[in-house]
């Protein structure tokens, strides 16, 4: 190292500054680096000397990076977000930026994660003021629910990954909650006392969700200019899969279609009730009709998307095969329509009894084994013979 009067070069403390300073002059610009210790300093002014004069030197490279904040990256993803349905982002944004917020990206711990999974699991609701006998706590966070938020949040970690923000994944070390899969429809029955506490054009909403197996966003998204009656089609610009996709219209919707009289005041098929402009707001039909309606009919553990359900479960047990099922939901793959496979009357029925034993026995060979009884063939041991009846006295 060149020294100058005694003093090594390019290294130097400033005033009101901890460590040591490393002063580099480089295309004519003046570029502080620090350091902890002397001996760091000298080897790093050596370094950035040598990349100088052999012409390799990048200054940001040695640039310091600046850590974000958990709350800002969320905030970041959600601006930068195309999802159609917003509503569950902004609400796991809202909630893991009270959780984590202040926290940096890359201080969050995989330790930390799994506490507050744990943490979220035990909770409980709180008792209400006025709660009968036989009250019961009960949890307030689903295992379901506490999955769709770690899995947000691991979502959120693989775009600061690929941004270069952090160099791990600490949502990748916590094991989400096994889930019980339940696929709730309606049956006949249901369907007929549900029908019996709406007015009618409540229930043609209904009825035109069971008929077009159609998600909620999509029912109520639903534009008059996508509506073909004529050719017995729906055509969904932009649905779930980011693809345009093309639903079969049955004779049943066609006719609810029909009788709706929309079309003369707005260009949505559920235009709102202030403002026909607007297109109905889902929710507000929920809370205001349908969910009511689940309570005066008696129907428990059902919701909007059990009408979809309902609509798959009803085709497969009609003898639809599972690839046109697939195709009128609008599944990306096949094993998503599987789920729906025990309903079928003839599925597995066929190819359980082939290769069966009684195939075996009852088709050509000897018929005198095919008909012998399992009494013919025990062998009795030798030097015993069989008790019989005395016929003397």
């Amino acid at each position: 190292m060149a020294r100058k009067g005694g003093v090594d070069r390019g290294i130097t403390r400033r005033k009101n500054r901890d460590g040591w300073w490393v002063r580099l002059y480089a295309n004519g610009r003046q570029q502080w680096f620090k350091c902890d210790t002397k001996s760091q300093a000298k080897a790093l002014y050596g370094r950035l000397k040598a990349e100088i004069r052999e012409a390799t030197y990048f200054p940001e490279k040695y640039a310091p990076k600046k850590d974000i904040t958990l709350r800002a990256w969320l905030r970041r993803c959600l601006d930068g977000s195309s999802n159609r349905n917003r509503i569950n982002e902004v609400r796991y944004n809202r909630r893991w930026s009270l959780w984590f917020g202040l926290r940096s990206l890359s201080e969050i711990t995989t330790d930390e994660l799994r506490q507050h999974q744990r943490r979220l699991q035990l909770k409980m609701r709180p008792r209400p003021a006025r709660a009968p006998k036989a009250w019961r706590p009960t949890r307030h966070w689903s295992d379901a629910t506490i999955n769709r938020h770690f899995a947000y949040l691991k979502h959120i970690y693989n775009l600061a990954l690929k941004d270069g923000k952090v160099t791990r994944n600490p949502v990748a070390g916590v094991k989400l909650f096994p889930e019980v899969s339940k696929t709730r429809f309606l049956s006949d029955k249901e369907l007929t006392r549900l029908r019996g506490v709406m007015n009618l054009k409540d229930w043609q909403i209904v009825a035109l969700a069971v008929e077009t197996a159609l998600r909620r966003e999509e029912l109520f998204g639903l534009r008059w200019e996508h509506v073909d009656c004529e050719n017995g089609v729906l055509t969904l610009p932009m649905p779930k899969g980011g693809k345009t996709r093309y639903v079969p219209l049955s004779d049943q919707a066609k006719a609810i279609l029909r009788s709706f009289e929309s079309w003369t005041c707005s260009p949505w098929v559920f235009p709102g009730l202030p403002d026909p402009m607007k297109s109905m707001d889902s929710r507000a039909f929920l809370r205001r009709s349908f969910e009511p309606a689940l309570r005066r009919a008696g129907i428990a553990g059902a919701s909007w998307h059990t009408l979809r359900h309902t609509a798959a479960s009803r085709r497969v047990m009609a003898g639809v095969d599972l690839v046109s099922v697939k195709e009128i939901l609008g599944h990306r793959n096949i094993q998503t329509t599987m789920r729906y496979s025990h309903l079928d009357p003839r599925h597995l029925r066929d190819a359980v009894n082939r290769g069966s034993l009684r195939e075996t026995v009852t088709s050509g060979g000897n018929t005198d084994e095919a008909s012998a009884e399992p009494t013919d063939f025990m062998v009795r041991p030798a030097g015993i013979e069989p008790a019989t009846l005395s016929l003397e006295g």
